[in-house]
């Protein structure tokens, strides 16, 4: 998933006059008080930012213990509590700000960034647009509407709040990187990768937007550039063990299988408990010929993902390599269990049933998927594996005869149907066959 820039807007209270020496007792301690909780707040702010959030806290509830109705003061501690993710108390805390100012349009703001955090969408758009209402020129309050509006599957108008708050502050580099996402969600990667060539100018170094700008090259179908994009970013965030995983699934997607086990490894490392990084890894070592590392990366990955019926499916096809035909069949029909209409693990099962010599049961796997999918070359072919298998040479040359029809390039289907030819006496026809097998492979050698 692409990661959306979203952050509160801190709030920093003036200082507040002392009262004059003349002043009753009463009247200096009520102002030193309130410059005392102008003092914590300003310095629980300045503790926020360098990440000391539990620090800040305390401090705000300093302030907040001398003037519970310091709205300043409960707006940060809000902010603060949401960082730590207590959005429940940090909603509260700034409906209790908001209640002594509430014509405040950042409070409203954050308020807005607390419920989208609570996946409140309707009502984080409402704090929002009643912050827009009051600073109708706010940069992060037109951002984060936009990724409310986002989340909430508005894409168009989360564009338009975006482009908003970027006419008001062009080099808002989270707007910049927000804009490119939802561009790029809309397969307009034309319009998103310059977006994100604009936000990388500003933050060369932030791995959320390098992330979705090599995302958005691998949609575009620029692989190449987005493997040197995901190259760049683990040499300068070794310990990004999602990069890695990316880098590793794209290097198997172009077939550099070494590289990609490489990746792949380093991002299991890092963070041990990821069921898809251990099926790429187990895809490129099947694909390496290293078939049992394969059966053994498979099952990691189905320990913590048991219902993943294509990982399944990619095992059982591993058994089927193995000549393993009765682990095959076991595994592919747990993968049926899980997604009954999945044509191509009905087709596994019906080749494991013929490699293990049980012709009958795969004649009726095979006999319902070529019923249920008419136009699988595939499903034909095999069907008249196993027709042929079980001597039934003239309803296996009508199968092979439909995947032809299907399929005319498909040679071991005109192979086969010389042989079932062959079997039924036809030799002219069966030479045809076996000719034009040859002809559409010639490491056909059997055939010529």
């Amino acid at each position: 998933m692409k990661a959306l820039s979203i952050h509160f807007v801190l709030i920093l209270a003036a200082g507040l006059a002392l009262a004059a020496a003349s002043g009753s007792a009463l009247a200096q301690t009520q102002a030193i008080g309130s410059g005392q909780v102008v003092s914590l707040n300003n310095r629980g702010l300045e503790l926020y930012q360098k990440g000391k959030v539990d620090e800040a806290i305390a401090l705000f509830r300093q302030a907040l213990a001398i003037n519970p109705n310091f709205p300043e003061a409960l707006g940060n501690l809000g902010q603060a509590l949401d960082a730590e993710g207590k959005d429940a108390e940090a909603v509260d805390d700034f409906g209790k700000a908001l209640a002594l100012k509430p014509t405040d349009a950042v409070i409203e703001s954050n308020l807005g960034l607390a419920l989208y955090h609570q996946g409140k969408y309707a009502e984080s758009i409402a704090a929002y647009q009643k912050a827009l209402s009051l600073n109708p020129g706010s940069p992060q309050a037109h951002n984060g509407l936009g990724a409310v509006l986002f989340a909430s599957g508005r894409a168009d108008e989360a564009i338009a709040e975006y482009r908003k708050a970027l006419e008001v502050q062009p080099r808002y580099t989270d707007a910049l990187n927000n804009l490119a996402v939802a561009l790029d969600s809309k397969q307009q990667w034309d319009q998103a990768i310059p977006v994100f060539q604009q936000a990388l100018e500003l933050a060369p170094k932030a791995p959320d937007i390098q992330r979705n700008y090599a995302s958005a090259l691998q949609g575009a179908g620029r692989a190449d550039e987005a493997i040197d994009q995901y190259r760049q970013i683990v040499a300068e965030q070794p310990n990004d063990a999602h990069a890695w995983f990316e880098l590793g699934h794209l290097l198997y997607m172009q077939g550099q299988l070494d590289e990609a086990v490489t990746s792949l490894e380093k991002s299991l490392a890092l963070e041990p408990r990821q069921p898809e990084a251990e099926f790429n890894l187990a895809r490129a070592y099947q694909d390496k010929g290293s078939l049992s590392v394969a059966v053994e990366t498979y099952q990691r990955g189905l320990a913590m993902k048991p219902n993943d019926a294509h990982a399944l499916y990619n095992l059982g096809n591993t058994y089927l390599n193995m000549k393993e035909p009765a682990k095959a069949e076991a595994t592919l029909r747990k993968a049926l269990d899980i997604q009954p209409d999945f044509p191509q693990a009905m087709l596994g099962l019906g080749i494991a049933q013929i490699e293990g010599g049980n012709l009958y049961a795969a004649e009726t796997t095979l006999g319902k998927l070529a019923s249920s999918r008419p136009d699988y070359a595939e499903a034909h072919f095999n069907l008249g594996n196993a027709l042929f298998n079980e001597g039934k040479y003239g309803l296996a040359a009508d199968s092979y005869r439909e995947a032809i029809r299907l399929n005319p390039k498909l040679a071991h289907a005109h192979y086969n149907l010389g042989m079932a030819l062959a079997r039924l006496g036809d030799a002219a026809s069966a030479e045809k066959e076996f000719q034009e097998a040859h002809r559409l492979d010639p490491a056909l050698a059997s055939a010529k």
